[in-house]
C-alpha cells in the first residue's frame, strides 16, 4: 500500500473557485486592503503589530499612531480580518506566532 502526497494546495480553496460577490466582500473591508497594499512585494514574514501599525499610519496619519489605537487594529485584524484573508488564500497568517506573509500566489489571483 502506498501513501500519496499530501498537498496542502488542494485543500485551500482558491480564489478563483470563489464568486464574485465572495471576491466583494473579501475586498469591502478597507483594512483588508490595506493589509493587501502593506504586504504587496514583501518577501518575508511581517508581525502582527507592525502590520497595525502600519494601518494605523494609512488611517490616522503618522501622528495618529499611538499604542491604543494599534492594540484596537491588532486585535480586529487578529480575530475578524486575517483568518478570513488566510481562508481565502491571499495571505499566510501564523495566529501563535502572529506573523502574516503574502502568498505569492495573490498576485495572480483576479479580482484582487
Amino acid at each position: 500500500m502506498t501513501q500519496s502526497a499530501h498537498d496542502p494546495a488542494q485543500e485551500q480553496p482558491q480564489l478563483d473557485d470563489r464568486t464574485e460577490g465572495d471576491r466583494h466582500r473579501l475586498l469591502a473591508a478597507k483594512r483588508r486592503r490595506l493589509t493587501l497594499d502593506i504586504l504587496a512585494g514583501m518577501t518575508g514574514a511581517v508581525e502582527l503589530v507592525e502590520l497595525a501599525a502600519g494601518i494605523v499610519a494609512r488611517e490616522d496619519g503618522i501622528d495618529g499612531v499611538d499604542d491604543e489605537t494599534v492594540s484596537e487594529v491588532t486585535i480586529a485584524l487578529h480575530h475578524v480580518h486575517l483568518p478570513v484573508m488566510a481562508e481565502f488564500g491571499i495571505i499566510d497568517y501564523d495566529p501563535i506566532d502572529r506573523c502574516i506573509k503574502s502568498c505569492p500566489a495573490r498576485t495572480d489571483a483576479p479580482g484582487v
